[in-house]
């Protein structure tokens, strides 16, 4: 990735063929993948990334830290949750109500309500849409992000949570732990990463099945500069599918800190892969790792790069867009057979 810690108009000595102009900033081009899928392997690439995303600073290493906090601190699994109760089920709402306001609230108002480091590590060099538009619920896209944050996603993720909570508090599902499964207890947090990647790709394609994006998807694609409250503004029926990721759990031995990492990364991870920028500036240093270039592409072009950086689906099915003009133009040839345009 391009060294960030000067801040260029946009990276430095982009590839030929890179359509560096059509952005203020993005990473070294062309979009690579995670290292998992280097041939022949490259044991040191690939120890370096799990170091930077993480056990560094970064917004993975942040959602591991508090789900760490929560399942065993905060509220872990009890046997009062065997039963469904009024009490702690507010809880574990008001809980995912907090987390998803200080994530997507704070890092908007960072960079787009303090202008906290103006164009710096921005992707988009337009601002939000900030003008009164018919095409947003109250004509506002930061009231309309806001509202199926707030109505839908978190409602849906916390039914999630609420009967995870409830079936490992019955026993019907077994809890493994780091004391007697050591090795599994740690690979399952990287596995869950690639199976997000995987249920995110098949999803996502089904749901850019043209009556499906007319009828659902289309609500998120308003967002075509998002910011951070646009990752999880979605139709109620796009929000119960992207979340049902964690029904893994069910089949999958693990310990409920397994099941709120995936649903931080879900949730939260969501509003700073969004935020449309790469990281967080401060004092002349990117501070803090949240950008999702591999995803800003997606909603620039609409049809590629369905799933994420985390494992080649799309370059395994045709619909990679590594950041190359030759890629726009494949992505708008299929975008017209798709669509008829």
């Amino acid at each position: 990735m391009t060294d960030i810690t000067a801040e260029p108009s946009r990276a430095a000595a982009p590839e030929p063929g890179a359509m560096s102009r059509e952005w203020h900033w993005h990473p070294e081009l062309p979009v690579r993948h995670a290292p998992y899928w280097h041939w022949p392997p490259r044991p040191l690439k690939l120890a370096k990334w799990l170091w930077t995303n993480y056990l560094q600073v970064s917004d993975r290493s942040m959602f591991l830290a508090f789900a760490f906090v929560v399942a065993f601190w905060l509220q872990p699994v009890t046997a009062e949750q065997a039963t469904f109760q009024p009490g702690w089920i507010g809880w574990v709402l008001l809980r995912n109500y907090l987390s998803l306001i200080v994530v997507a609230g704070g890092l908007h108002y960072w960079f787009y309500g303090i202008d906290g480091q103006g164009k710096r590590l921005k992707y988009d060099p337009r601002p939000m849409s900030k003008r009164k538009n018919a095409l947003y619920k109250f004509n506002s896209q930061l009231a309309d992000n806001m509202f199926y944050n707030l109505a839908s996603a978190v409602p849906i993720v916390s039914a999630y949570e609420v009967v995870f909570r409830w079936l490992y508090a019955n026993g019907t599902l077994p809890t493994l732990g780091f004391a007697e499964h050591p090795v599994w207890f740690v690979l399952v947090f990287p596995l869950l990463a690639l199976w997000q990647s995987l249920h995110f790709y098949v999803i996502h394609r089904l749901i850019h099945w043209p009556p499906l994006y007319r009828h659902v998807h289309s609500v998120h694609h308003r967002n075509v500069n998002p910011g951070p409250w646009s990752g999880n503004s979605m139709h109620p029926v796009e929000s119960a599918a992207y979340f049902s990721a964690l029904l893994l759990l069910a089949v999958l031995p693990a310990h409920p800190v397994h099941f709120l990492f995936l649903t931080y990364w879900l949730l939260l991870g969501a509003a700073s892969s969004h935020s449309g920028y790469e990281g967080i500036w401060v004092k002349d240093k990117s501070r803090f790792l949240i950008g999702a270039f591999f995803h800003q592409l997606h909603h620039r072009y609409y049809e590629c790069n369905y799933g994420n950086s985390e494992m080649p689906w799309d370059k395994w099915f045709g619909t990679f867009h590594d950041g190359s003009e030759e890629a726009t133009r494949e992505t708008r040839d299929r975008k017209r057979r798709m669509h008829g345009q």
